[in-house]
């Protein structure tokens, strides 16, 4: 048998590319959040949802848009261009965010979340390649950790914005951390090996099912945020909204290290607890600490979960086809987290925060039956080492 330290990955190694990650993807975690608390300020909670909603669907478009490059010469010109386009478009939503015409703010939106540059695909696909089989599921459990991390930061950063100067500060701090973050990621060796139109079959049943799970998965967790935002607006505290979703990532960071350093449940198994969790978070939204106190406990199966669905992707699709992989996987979460944006902030308004707590938790029980197949057993992975 062989031990965990044997095939454990060099975390020191993967730090300078886990970091290019980390800040290249707070845009996309900040950008949802405060364009929502800033349309709610200027406009309506309903328009605030679709205007985040919007927001995601444009950051998940892209990836289909420029995802075949990725792989290819000319990553570098995509994220370089689209880091330069960002800053006017946020430039225009800032302007927009109060509008009654409401084509112009989802369009402001979309372009604004469309002009994030995909930094996330470039980093997992490098991941990949410096991982064996071995050690997959453990890279991709720290890979994740760095996720949560953003998701820690991010919100705060936005809450810090929010109490200091307003929404529209933390709506334009976007820009910044998308250059920095490209220009990490660029400093990273990665060998780009792109598809040939003769070797295009990388899209397999498995991959479909895959990024399909993930898409549920970002409908229910933005729908979820949504909910936690409002229960901070109903107790009067707008500013701790960012901390509540900073709890759900402190979970999973804490959920993400133990995964990394051994053997966990497989991850049918963990999709199955986190749908649990997820669907008790409703029972807590009656009063601030004890949503963050249920978050949290959502949080513990997140990263172990995501960082599993992320090494089946690693190990079944060609190396050559990584980036354009893990893309499709963005795009499918980005905007499928628009349509439970835009669903959810409606029905929250409507009907209170816990309306979507059940739901939520059944969107992410059938992505773990999505999972499932290539996953392996109850406890570890049988296949290929995941």
């Amino acid at each position: 048998m062989t031990r965990p330290d044997q095939t454990r990955p060099n975390l020191r190694r993967l730090l300078p590319l886990l970091a290019a990650g980390t800040v290249g993807r707070l845009p996309l975690v900040m950008l949802p959040i405060a364009s929502l608390l800033l349309v709610a300020d200027r406009a309506s909670l309903g328009r605030a949802g679709i205007a985040s909603g919007a927001v995601s669907l444009g950051a998940g478009s892209i990836g289909v848009f420029v995802g075949r490059h990725l792989d290819g010469a000319h990553a570098r010109k995509v994220l370089v261009g689209l880091t330069v386009a960002h800053g006017p478009a946020i430039a225009l939503l800032l302007v927009l965010a109060g509008s009654k015409n409401t084509l112009a703010l989802l369009g402001a939106a979309a372009l604004a979340g469309g002009t994030v540059p995909p930094v996330g695909p470039i980093v997992r696909a490098i991941l990949a390649q410096r991982s064996d089989l071995q050690s997959t599921r453990q890279s991709f459990a720290y890979e994740a950790m760095s996720v949560e991390v953003t998701w820690i930061g991010g919100p705060l950063l936005v809450s810090l914005a929010v109490f200091l100067r307003g929404a529209d500060i933390a709506v334009a701090l976007s820009p910044l951390f998308a250059a920095i973050g490209v220009a990490a990621v660029l400093r990273q060796p990665v060998r780009r090996a792109p598809i040939s139109k003769a070797d295009g079959r990388w899209i397999g049943a498995q991959l479909v099912r895959l990024v399909l799970a993930f898409a549920l998965v970002g409908t229910a967790f933005r729908a979820t945020t949504i909910a936690i935002v409002e229960v901070a607006r109903l107790a009067g505290h707008d500013e701790q909204s960012g901390t509540l979703i900073a709890l759900w990532a402190l979970g999973s960071l804490l959920g993400g290290w133990f995964a990394a350093r051994r053997s966990v449940p497989s991850t049918f198994a963990l999709g199955i607890g986190l749908a649990a969790t997820l669907a008790l978070v409703g029972i807590g939204y009656s009063n601030l600490f004890l949503t963050g106190v249920l978050v949290v406990l959502t949080g513990l199966p997140t990263a172990p979960f995501i960082s599993g669905v992320n090494a089946l992707v690693s190990t079944n699709v060609p190396e050559r086809a990584h980036a354009r992989a893990f893309a499709a996987m963005q795009a499918g979460a980005t905007i499928m987290a628009a349509a439970g944006a835009a669903i959810g902030g409606v029905v929250i308004e409507r009907f209170g925060p816990a309306s979507v707590s059940v739901p939520a938790g059944a969107l992410v029980l059938v992505a773990a039956v999505l999972a499932r197949q290539g996953s392996g057993g109850f406890f570890g992975q049988k296949r290929r080492g995941v």
